[in-house]
């Protein structure tokens, strides 16, 4: 397996996780934000 891979992968793996850590997290009451504008669109 190339050494490339690797590198290109796992940022994106990292990344990925992080993104859907902070949308599926909950927003604290009466806060609206981006991840919860995602959230919203995702569950309709």
């Amino acid at each position: 397996m190339p050494d490339w891979w690797l590198e290109a992968t796992l940022p994106t793996v990292i990344f990925g996780g992080l993104f859907l850590l902070w949308v599926l997290i909950p927003p604290p009451e009466g806060e609206s934000d981006f991840a919860s504008r995602l959230r919203d669109r995702f569950r309709k």
